[in-house]
């Protein structure tokens, strides 16, 4: 924010600002989000959202329903993955701890032994599993963006 203001005051030195137009570029500030303001050049910083906004498209979830089906189904079960131990192992965990143990851990015939998207695919379903709706915008491998999202399961509170 702050290389913002400081492009910001540049520009204001350089320009004749009326009131009017000062006052619409303070309102306009206030609308941009803080992920498209970066502190460094270079940088982004993620805003925090939880699983419960949608981080996973349909497609991904069912397209890891198949993955799951063909590769993870023969050892565990849908229980192992939803209801209390999924709350007891992942609720208020970042995505990207769940995301490291199943890309690192998983299949136990062979671990890590899958792509990033289908790691990811499984991932989404994992979601669909536990109530967590679908989006618009397909879930990532992407470390920064898993670590920003909080597991949070429908119709709770605990959203960090």
């Amino acid at each position: 924010m702050r290389l913002f203001w400081s492009q910001f005051s540049t520009l204001c030195s350089r320009t004749v600002f009326t009131a009017a137009t000062a006052a619409a570029v303070a309102l306009l500030c206030q609308l941009v989000p803080t992920t498209a303001v970066s502190a460094q050049p270079g940088s982004t910083r993620v805003a925090p959202v939880a699983t419960t906004d949608g981080v996973y498209t349909s497609m991904q979830a069912r397209a890891g329903g198949d993955v799951y089906a063909g590769l993870c189904q023969s050892c565990h079960s849908a229980e192992s993955h939803t209801g209390a131990p999924f709350r007891n192992n992942w609720v208020g965990k970042p995505l990207s701890a769940l995301y490291s143990y199943i890309s690192s851990e998983m299949p136990k015939t062979e671990p890590g032994s899958l792509t990033e998207e289908e790691y990811t695919l499984v991932l989404a379903y994992i979601l669909r599993m536990n109530g967590m709706p679908a989006g618009r915008k397909a879930l990532t491998a992407d470390s920064a963006a898993l670590d920003a999202i909080t597991i949070v399961l429908p119709g709770t509170a605990n959203k960090q």
